[in-house]
């Protein structure tokens, strides 16, 4: 059944069908675009396109171009497009050119660079298809294991959609497995699933699933039930793809209820609703080797043998996924044009192929042919020997225990609605039940609510206690920068103002008095390191100058002492904040490049002030070691950093730190404009 199943989820995947000379010209023009392209992100996007364009499109090498696309997206460290296009490959080589086993290939030659890069949604993607190639090889285990984890990351992701997809694709498996029980509880879970999503498309796969199963095991009239609604919704949606597998599926049951002609009525509006998909060159050849078997087992050749012309115009009708379709075709057409030798070739080449797959039931059918070929040929032992090994497979799939639990399954669906009564009137039990308990509880209930109430106020006061302390404590340490702030400027004067002009005197008195020996030079030091503790404490022309000037004086004295190059960006004239402000401003200012120069073993530091609509930004970037912001809360929490907040704090500013290991450090400091 998964076949038959998967034409739904290959609708997920699969995008609209141009035709092919159509897309030639844009194909060349992206081709040639990627040839001159030399920037290699560029080229990606380029690229990545090109593969969504030529995607199943078989007149295009997508193989190469899908792998040049996901190189060099690992190269660029762009893992989820590089995952993408590998689900997107692995899904091609599993369910247009039929090998698995390179679906496999291409999973393991991916995965190992992808796995700790990529969200969890593709990493559930790529588990999903990589789970098709491993059931498709007769990997049942392995193919298992990947759904679980498809699943798994799904619910990381909180993706209910793709959890659907692997529960739906564990019950294709359950099914063609002959777990039949397991496969009706599964695709029950999914159509729940797809029906909280509101995913009407998939709802409909799921239900067609269903009906395929309980049509498998004898329940016509109830797969034929589930099926009529089924169409409903889908004809409601256009949904013709799903159609198409729903006419089919009808068609499959007409045949084994004997009604042939309603039979081949289903093929054809299969092949109406067909030319309407955009998956034409999907659908067309499985329909037109439906109605060749058909038409061949109902004594209409020459019908049968138009049919089979127009499959054989186009090779890709024949091969590939459509192999097997096509082998049991010709071989049906042989028999009922009674040339059992061609029949018997055909009929082993076509077990031989079925015999690769996990189709079961395909396989029983393929050995069922065989026989009834060799009993035609008058050779009873052939004959015999594959209508047991066909019979050994029916017993199997359908033994008792199988069947009773599908039956279970089933006489739960058919009483849901009653069951649902059944619930209400015993909810009306219950509820008088808890009217009783309810006296009982409401001294209980009211003693755990004051207790309750207790706690909620002891830990609002307590919280309320934290919270002034914290406060206070905030308080206090931004007075303390205020004051020390207001006590370096004092002294910064007094030094500036009355040391520094004291000084001047006896510098100038002892150059008139001593006219022989006029080496002032420990009076000049003095002077300029008086200036320069003035300078550091509060900067005397700060209140001249401005924080502007400030700010490109201070750098300047930097590049003069230090072998990191300084350099900034200052292209305002007029800054828009309060004057009481640009003090805090410039101690931030010069507490980070004191870092730059102590810290960060830089080559070069820029400093820029940029305004905003309502903001002005100052920014400290360099080029030096860096560190884990993460990982050194030590270096976040110390003094010059926690000073540096409490100034932010002060003026209401904006502090972010962004700093790389090897990649350097910037600082941001936002502060609002008047």
């Amino acid at each position: 059944m998964k076949q038959l199943s998967l034409v739904f989820s290959l609708l997920f995947f699969l995008s609209v069908n141009a035709q092919d000379s159509d897309l030639k010209p844009l194909v060349d023009q992206l081709k040639t675009e990627i040839q001159s392209e030399k920037d290699n992100a560029k080229k990606l996007f380029l690229l990545d396109s090109l593969t969504s364009v030529v995607r199943d499109k078989s007149s295009f090498p997508y193989d190469s171009i899908a792998r040049t696309t996901i190189d060099l997206a690992i190269k660029l460290d762009s893992f989820n497009i590089a995952a993408y296009n590998t689900t997107n490959l692995i899904n091609y080589h599993n369910n247009f050119l039929g090998k698995p086993k390179t679906g496999i290939a291409i999973f393991n030659t991916y995965f190992k660079a992808l796995k700790n890069n990529i969200s969890a949604r593709n990493l559930a993607g790529l588990y999903i298809d990589s789970g098709d190639s491993y059931y498709f090889t007769k990997q049942v285990d392995s193919a298992m294991s990947h759904y679980d984890k498809a699943i798994t990351y799904a619910e990381k992701a909180n993706d209910n959609r793709v959890k659907g997809f692997a529960i739906l694709y564990k019950g294709y498996a359950y099914s063609d497995e002959g777990k039949f029980a397991l496969a009706s509880q599964t695709l029950k879970q999914a159509s729940e699933i797809f029906t909280q999503e509101k995913d009407t498309f998939n709802i409909i796969a799921a239900k067609n699933s269903l009906a395929i199963l309980y049509s498998a095991n004898g329940f016509i009239q109830e797969a034929q039930k589930e099926r009529k609604e089924t169409i409903k919704l889908a004809t409601e949606t256009k949904s013709y793809g799903q159609l198409i597998s729903l006419y089919v599926n009808e068609a499959n049951d007409l045949k084994k209820l004997g009604l042939e002609t309603q039979r081949i009525e289903n093929l054809h509006k299969a092949m109406v609703v067909c030319k309407k998909s955009n998956h034409f060159n999907y659908f067309n050849p499985i329909l037109l080797n439906a109605l060749t078997i058909a038409y061949a087992e109902n004594d209409s050749l020459e019908k049968a043998k138009f049919y089979l012309k127009e499959v054989e115009k186009d090779q890709q009708n024949t091969e590939g996924i459509h192999k097997a379709r096509y082998y049991k075709a010709i071989k049906k057409l042989a028999f009922a044009e009674k040339d059992y030798e061609k029949a018997k070739t055909l009929g082993i080449e076509h077990l031989n192929i079925v015999s690769t797959s996990n189709d079961i039931k395909g396989k029983r059918k393929a050995q069922k042919f065989l026989s009834e070929v060799y009993e035609k040929l008058n050779r009873p032992d052939e004959a015999l020997s594959f209508y047991k090994a066909s019979k050994k497979i029916e017993d199997s799939i359908q033994s008792v225990q199988k069947t009773k639990a599908l039956t279970y399954y089933q006489t739960l669906y058919e009483t849901a609605k009653r069951d649902k009564k059944i619930e209400e009137q015993n909810s009306e039990i219950a509820l008088l039940d808890e009217q009783n308990k309810l006296k009982k509880q409401t001294l209980w209930f009211s003693i755990l609510a004051l207790i309750a109430l207790f706690s909620i106020i002891v830990l609002w006061r307590s919280r309320r206690f934290s919270q002034k302390k914290a406060q206070l404590q905030k308080t206090f340490a931004q007075d303390l920068i205020r004051n020390v702030e207001t006590e370096r400027k004092r002294i910064s004067s007094e030094l500036h103002d009355s040391v520094g002009q004291s000084l001047l005197l006896i510098k100038n008195k002892v150059l008139l008095n001593d006219t022989q020996n006029q080496d002032t030079k420990i009076i000049d030091d003095t002077i300029d390191e008086v200036r320069h503790i003035s300078q550091s404490l509060h900067p005397f022309q700060f209140e001249k100058l401005g924080l502007l000037a400030s700010i490109k004086n201070t750098v300047e004295n930097f590049q003069k002492n230090s072998d990191i190059f300084y350099s900034e960006v200052i292209e305002i004239e007029q800054l828009e904040i309060s004057k009481d402000k640009e003090i805090f401003v410039f101690r931030m200012l010069q507490e980070c490049l004191n870092n730059v120069e102590k810290h960060s073993k830089a080559k070069a530091c820029n400093i820029m002030v940029e305004n905003l609509n309502d903001s002005v930004l100052l920014q400290i970037k360099d080029n030096g070691i860096g560190f884990d912001v993460s990982e050194n809360s030590q270096i976040i929490d110390s003094l010059g950093l926690k000073t540096l907040k409490e100034r932010a704090q002060i003026i209401g500013a904006q502090l972010s730190i962004d700093s790389v290991k090897g990649k350097g450090t910037t600082i941001q400091i936002k502060v609002p404009k008047r």
